[in-house]
């Protein structure tokens, strides 16, 4: 009987060590891997970004000149009348090259550079998942850097190469550039007094997560930043504000986009007429589903959760009927494989920080 419990014991100890290793290399990939991946995205969207850059210095624009008004002819004594212009000179790109720059989620449209805490990246377009996942992504719903109105971004604080890990550090007038398809843009980290002390002044304000009105247009040309906080966790945002140094550019055209159109059934059920149709609501999308974790991941990550697991068991049960070890090494680099595809859906899944 001693020697059966002695059995169950050191297979219950075995399996929290299993379990407390994989544990701990899911801390690793959530750390590092995640990393390593925004690290080579960013890699790429750089590039992309100065082909976009090199795009719009080389397209064709169209020049308009004044239009000027002769004085008009008097029959009476001999005066100087100024001529009045009626139409400034103009230049502009051709429709069709903003037309085919314009983003979609994951693009990249700016950089991003705050010297005072060493942040230099690439801004994609998007707050989804997947765009957060690439770099800082900016909200669709707000106006581009450097364009009149609220300027709104959103990026990780400790996943995915931690953009914004240290944004609690920016002090009030620390610079923000932002380089965009249409130039350069200064902004000023405004001033938020401390909760705990009002005599003192910190660049950055906590807010929970819901409050997303910070994102709102409040009159004047500003940027603000959002991130997880406090680190490590997702119970509140932190919000960095700041406001633009230049002159607002304004917003290039872009492309006339559809809302879906949802068919509405008849009263009877059906819908094959298809007469009665709508215009799908806009979605509201707040903070961004990037940082608060995508539902849809929960079925792949326990697929893979379930392969990883027989891949373990399989290893284990031929082990049991041939040499174990080159049985371990055949099965370790395809579990390990499985492995990191179910760490990838579950961080997708989990809150990112």
């Amino acid at each position: 009987m001693s020697r059966r419990v002695a059995q169950v014991v050191g297979g219950v100890g075995r399996t929290l060590i299993g379990v407390g290793l994989v544990l701990l290399l899911f801390v690793g990939y959530q750390l590092w891997g995640t990393g390593i991946q925004q690290a080579r995205a960013q890699d790429r969207l750089e590039d992309e970004f100065a082909e976009r850059l090199a795009e719009v210095g080389d397209a064709p624009t169209t020049t308009v000149a004044p239009t000027t008004v002769p004085p008009p002819t008097t029959s009476g004594p001999s005066t100087t009348a100024p001529t009045t212009t009626v139409a400034p000179t103009t230049t502009t790109i051709d429709p069709e090259v903003l037309a085919a720059l314009a983003p979609v989620n994951g693009d990249p449209i700016a950089r991003i550079r705050m010297p005072t805490i060493g942040v230099d990246q690439t801004v994609v377009y998007g707050v989804g998942v997947s765009d957060l996942k690439l770099g800082p992504g900016h909200f669709p719903s707000t106006p581009l850097p450097g364009q009149a109105g609220n300027a709104a971004i959103a990026g990780h604080r400790t996943t995915y190469g931690q953009p914004f890990h240290d944004i609690d550090q920016l002090r009030p007038g620390d610079p923000i550039i932002v380089d965009t398809l249409q130039g350069s843009f200064t902004y000023r980290v405004m001033a938020h007094p401390d909760p705990d002390d009002e005599s003192v002044e910190l660049g950055h304000f906590i807010v929970p997560p819901t409050a997303v009105e910070v994102l709102d247009d409040f009159g004047d040309n500003r940027l603000t930043l959002s991130a997880c906080h406090p680190k490590f966790s997702s119970r509140q945002r932190i919000i960095v504000t700041a406001l633009l140094e230049e002159e607002i550019e304004p917003a290039p055209p872009t492309p006339t986009t559809v809302p879906p159109i949802v068919e509405l059934p008849d009263e009877d059920g059906s819908d094959d007429d298809g007469d009665d149709i709508e215009l799908a609501a806009p979605v509201d999308e707040g903070f961004g589903e990037g940082l608060g974790g995508d539902p849809d991941a929960l079925g792949p990550a326990v697929v893979w959760g379930v392969l990883a697991a027989g891949v373990l068991l399989c290893g284990w049960l031929l082990g049991q009927r041939w040499r174990r070890w080159p049985v371990y090494a055949l099965t370790t680099p395809v579990f390990l494989a499985v492995l990191f595809a179910c760490f990838f859906y579950v961080d997708l899944l989990l809150p990112a920080y």
